[in-house]
């Protein structure tokens, strides 16, 4: 357990990744200038695509407007693949530290998903901070899945075989999700895909953090959660959802990268489960650092952990529609 020593393995695209990353700032020192350009989209065409990989064919995209609690208007894409429907929804959260981030980088990722696990996926573009603090991006998610399973019939989705998933601050919100819909008595929910998750939000101790990670370091995590929290309620299962009550939670797909200070604590969260009687499979990724979904041209471990999501949203989501 811990962090990155001199002896863990990664592949040498992965270490140049770490060289070119290295200068990133914290997000306490983020201007407006570079907190805009953390948020922009990534031209989908070569040589972006050699590392984030290509949209899948055969993938509609929409974008959306959904109108939240408070009146705003947040973007929300929907992919659908080209089959006749209905089919089951996966609905999508990314991530970014809440902080910075976008849907449109998870293009190719998610439109393989939807393409290859026969799925509507619908990515949610939820309020970050600094300018929107916790609870925000909980509140628009929970606005945005609602919107989603309200006009199923226009996106010709089952909701009776709903999935929710993210990555990073986007697991926090699944996981979180997860929970929600469990306590609101929704019984469609059949499965929550965790990707590298951040299920605890409280300023504590964890060992091992003292050494060096590559693309996401503690103190990034640290700045991220403090700029995200701004004084609210760590404690709050609705922002640490590994505080929650656990029992009684669909399946979940929980994956972790060795080389990530979010390890333990995802980890922690899949033993939890396990213990509170949840059918869960973890993976962790040799050699893997934080993010490696958005990149799987410079990490081993992308295009196989993208394989494992979607055999086991297929297996939850189709077994439950069938």
């Amino acid at each position: 357990m811990g962090g990155v020593s001199t002896q863990t393995w990664m592949p040498w695209r992965t270490r140049v990744l770490d060289l070119l990353t290295r200068s990133a700032h914290t997000a306490e020192e983020m201007t407006p200038a570079e907190l805009k350009r953390m948020r922009g989209s990534v031209p989908l065409r070569p040589p972006a695509t050699w590392i984030i990989g290509s949209p899948a064919d055969g993938v509609t995209s929409e974008d959306h407007r959904v109108t939240a609690r408070d009146g705003f208007r947040m973007r929300v894409r929907v992919h659908r693949p080209d089959v006749p429907g209905p089919l089951p929804l996966l609905v999508h959260y990314h991530g970014g530290g809440f902080v910075i981030g976008n849907i449109g980088i998870y293009d190719p990722y998610l439109t393989q998903v939807a393409a290859r696990a026969q799925v509507v996926v619908a990515t949610v573009g939820y309020r970050m901070a600094p300018e929107h603090r916790a609870p925000s991006a909980v509140h628009d998610c929970r606005d945005a899945t609602a919107w989603a399973l309200e006009y199923a019939d226009q996106f010709g989705v089952r909701t009776d075989a709903v999935g929710v998933t993210g990555d990073s601050a986007g697991g926090n919100l699944a996981a979180g999700m997860a929970q929600h819909l469990r306590d609101e008595g929704f019984t469609g929910l059949r499965h929550q895909a965790l990707v590298y998750p951040a299920p605890d939000l409280t300023d504590r101790e964890v060992v091992g953090l003292d050494r060096h990670y590559p693309i996401l370091t503690p103190e990034m995590m640290r700045s991220f959660r403090s700029v995200y929290l701004d004084g609210a309620d760590d404690r709050d299962p609705a922002l640490s959802p590994a505080l929650g009550q656990l029992d009684g939670l669909v399946p979940a797909l929980v994956q972790t990268a060795e080389a990530d200070p979010l390890r333990e604590d995802g980890e922690a969260y899949a033993e939890a489960m396990c213990a509170a009687g949840v059918p869960v499979r973890h993976t962790r990724y040799r050699g893997a650092p934080h993010g490696f979904v958005n990149f799987p041209g410079l990490t081993s471990a992308g295009y196989p952990a993208t394989e494992e999501l979607i055999g086991e949203v297929r297996h939850h989501l189709h077994g439950a529609a069938a």
